[in-house]
């Protein structure tokens, strides 16, 4: 989901087209645009004797059909699905394609237990460690734990290309929302400093356009982040007892007013960040900042 504008790289994705990217690496884009999804939810493909998949995506039946077709398409069976979270536009057609594709084997973290918009039908073979490496057609794939969207969220990345598939971890030309309490922007930006220590050349979102200036955008959104967090800061310095609500017209002056309902859920995201840190305390939904 947007927030404001980071920089834009190549072109948007066209839904229901398979598009290669790189040698044996390619990109399926499901019919399902929306405020939150942009073009629709990506799926990425890689693979020359075998494929495997990134992000099923939500359950459509034409973009399980894209995917089961791509094998032909391709001339390679699918064998692995791997999923970066249990967002319902993210991994729901992971069910169809296992009752298709029995033998392939299913990778990512299960849905966190009691929280909304979570694919319950999501059943992991394995549940990746950090850094975990998967053999896949001759090369490797690396799961790198990433929370902070989620808390189950994994970017993989595809190691011969340095192509890192991103889920909603990072999009191209927009920030995501964190959503508490699933959401934490104290992991999320953990996770975005983890990523500038690997070797990425490019950078797959699970919305939008490929990220060709990888390391740019990492250190761009931990910027703009810890800035948002330091206007947070000041507008509680300035207004104690304030709610997220309250808040949200002076720390996203910057932000369309019809947004400011999906800021103020980063906003609180902010705000719990600062209470971890010891720099502000809650009382009944009221915010006071604590002077270090």
């Amino acid at each position: 989901m947007s927030e404001t504008t980071v920089p834009v790289n190549s072109s948007e994705p066209i839904p229901g087209q398979l598009t290669q990217l790189l040698n044996n690496v390619y990109r399926l884009c499901a019919n399902n645009p929306s405020m939150m999804t942009g073009p629709g939810t990506n799926t990425y493909i890689y693979g020359k004797n075998e494929l495997a998949i990134f992000d099923a995506g939500p359950k459509l039946e034409s973009h399980i059909n894209n995917i089961l077709a791509a094998q032909g398409t391709l001339g390679a069976p699918i064998t692995r699905i791997f999923s970066s979270h249990t967002h319902s536009d993210h991994s729901p057609a992971v069910a169809a394609l296992k009752s298709a594709l029995p033998a392939a084997e299913v990778i990512g973290l299960v849905a966190p237990a009691g929280q909304d918009y979570e694919d319950l039908t999501f059943v992991p073979d394995v549940q990746p460690e950090d850094d975990q490496r998967f053999e896949h057609d001759g090369a490797s794939v690396q799961a790198i734990h990433t929370p902070g969207h989620v808390a189950n969220h994994i970017c993989f990345l595809i190691e011969e290309h340095g192509f890192l598939t991103t889920g909603d971890h990072l999009m191209n030309g927009s920030t995501v929302v964190i959503i508490p309490p699933k959401g934490s922007m104290k992991d999320y930006i953990e996770s975005l400093e983890k990523l500038s220590h690997h070797s990425i050349q490019q950078m797959g979102p699970g919305h939008g356009a490929v990220i060709a200036n990888p390391q740019e955008v990492v250190s761009w959104t931990i910027k703009h982040r810890l800035e948002r967090e330091a206007k947070v800061a000041d507008a509680l310095k300035s207004n104690p007892g304030f709610s997220p609500a309250q808040l949200v017209p002076t720390v996203y002056a910057d932000v369309p007013t019809h947004l400011h309902p999906i800021a103020e859920l980063s906003l609180h995201a902010h705000l719990i960040k600062l209470k971890m840190d010891n720099r502000a305390v809650e009382t009944q939904g009221s915010w006071t900042y604590v002077a270090a």
